[in-house]
């Protein structure tokens, strides 16, 4: 049986650009853009990971397709491809939850957990792999194997199948995603109720307000178990031993079960109160405020954690 050595040094340099090259120049042209880092560890195990994977691809092609150690190294190079995909996804990362992402901005951060599309991948490799397997097997002892049907063709009609499915749920996760809305009413000014003590004794004082936002959800799945946090923390203030930088001096908090799809959600509220330990300081100290919305849900089998700061809020007590 000869050796393809062209087939193999043609497919050697493609799967080197598609294992090694392209997601090192992916993973620098984010880190340009200071979205997301990548540790040198984590890129050093993409080159150790890609270079295996184009010596599978290599002796992948160093036999006819028709041959049955084509088919078994197909078999071995699925499985690895599976294994590749599930560690870009952060399978086999110590301390780190499976499929866990995240992208940080000045004002905004945002943590993706990708889990399902990881064991989408696994499976989908797992199915063609098994294809390739009973297709070698199929190969060497000359004869087919039937249960009414070739097994091998069926294994490949399921993998087709499994593939189209992960395709379109991807895309349907995208034309979602783009036909999502949320909008922050602008923040009414804060409300004082002076409590029984006469001013200027402001221990038993109480400070509030009603954050507003609208949530348009126009794509095709609903989104579950919404939670939206907010906090006030202290950017700057004249007296820094009172009020450091980042103390937390207010907050409030709300759990909306589901905002179905195509639907339009509008003035849901949640009440911001400032934290009571601090209102004699915030009443006595000039003071510029951080105020962060955490927004936190489940939306197409996908793990959203989005934050977002607003900066250089000036603070006075309410009268």
């Amino acid at each position: 049986m000869a050796i393809q050595g062209t087939k193999m040094i043609l497919h050697g340099i493609l799967n080197g650009i598609l294992y090694i090259a392209l997601p090192l120049i992916l993973f620098e042209v984010i880190s340009m853009t200071g979205l997301m880092t990548f540790s040198q560890e984590f890129k050093t195990t993409i080159i150790i990971i890609g270079i295996i994977g184009t010596v599978f691809a290599m002796l992948r092609h160093a036999y006819p397709k028709d041959t049955s150690a084509n088919r078994l190294i197909a078999f071995g190079s699925t499985v690895y491809s599976g294994i590749y995909m599930f560690y870009l996804f952060g399978g086999f990362s110590a301390g780190v939850q499976l499929g866990t992402y995240s992208i940080s901005l000045p004002t905004l951060q945002v943590l993706l957990g990708l889990q399902i599309i990881a064991w989408l991948l696994l499976g989908s490799s797992g199915i063609r792999a098994l294809q390739y397997l009973i297709e070698a097997i199929e190969l060497r002892k000359g004869k087919e194997y039937r249960v009414k049907f070739k097994l091998s063709k069926f294994f490949k009609v399921i993998g087709t199948i499994f593939s189209l499915v992960i395709f379109g749920y991807l895309g349907t996760i995208v034309y979602s995603g783009m036909n999502l809305g949320f909008n922050f009413h602008p923040i009414p000014d804060f409300v004082r109720d002076p409590g029984v003590l006469p001013d200027p004794d402001f221990s038993d004082d109480t400070i509030s307000t009603n954050i507003t936002f609208d949530l348009n959800n126009q794509g095709l799945y609903a989104i579950y178990d919404v939670y939206i946090g907010i906090e006030l923390r202290i950017q700057d203030s004249a007296n820094l031993s009172l009020l450091p930088v980042g103390l937390k001096v207010g907050g409030g908090g709300k759990t909306f079960s589901t905002f179905h799809s195509f639907t339009n959600n509008v003035n849901n509220s949640i009440t911001l109160a400032m934290d009571t330990t601090y209102i004699v300081e915030l009443a006595n100290t000039t003071a510029t405020l951080e105020l962060i919305f955490s927004f936190t849900t489940l939306y197409a089998a996908i793990f959203i954690n989005l934050n977002i700061s607003i900066r250089d809020i000036p603070w006075s007590l309410p009268p």
